[in-house]
């Protein structure tokens, strides 16, 4: 299998590390901080703020890849306390309202720019 590395301008422009790989049937996209995909600057918002930020992001990195958030199988999540989980799920549910992908979820010291959360995810393609 070759892998294929796909790429948007809709979301934040990857540092050294591919925004998602297609390998197979599957994509894996790279873990996403809330960074504006316009200014590829770090946006401090709250914590469901961020949330948003990042799944929307997310959300075009598949759509490029010819997927969506309803295929995602598995998210990891890091958060930089525990303290916050409540706010970031009840942000995560909006985006995944019934059968949400297998998911994991942990506290975290030093998430890119200060930043309170960061998600991967890896999603089911053609």
């Amino acid at each position: 299998m070759e892998k294929e590395v796909i790429y948007t301008d809709k979301a934040p422009e990857p540092g050294p590390y591919s925004q998602a790989i297609r390998l197979g049937n599957l994509i894996f996209v790279s873990g996403q901080t809330a960074e504006d995909p316009g200014t590829n600057k770090p946006v401090h918002g709250t914590v469901a703020e961020q949330t948003r930020l990042i799944l929307s992001n997310i959300d075009a990195i598949l759509e490029a890849a010819g997927s969506g958030l309803d295929r995602v199988v598995r998210a990891d999540v890091y958060i930089s306390s525990m303290s916050i989980k409540s706010e970031m799920n009840a942000a995560y549910l909006e985006f995944f309202p019934e059968n949400p992908p297998a998911r994991n979820c942990v506290a975290v010291a030093g998430i890119d720019d200060g930043l309170d959360v960061e998600i991967e995810v890896i999603a089911a393609g053609d």
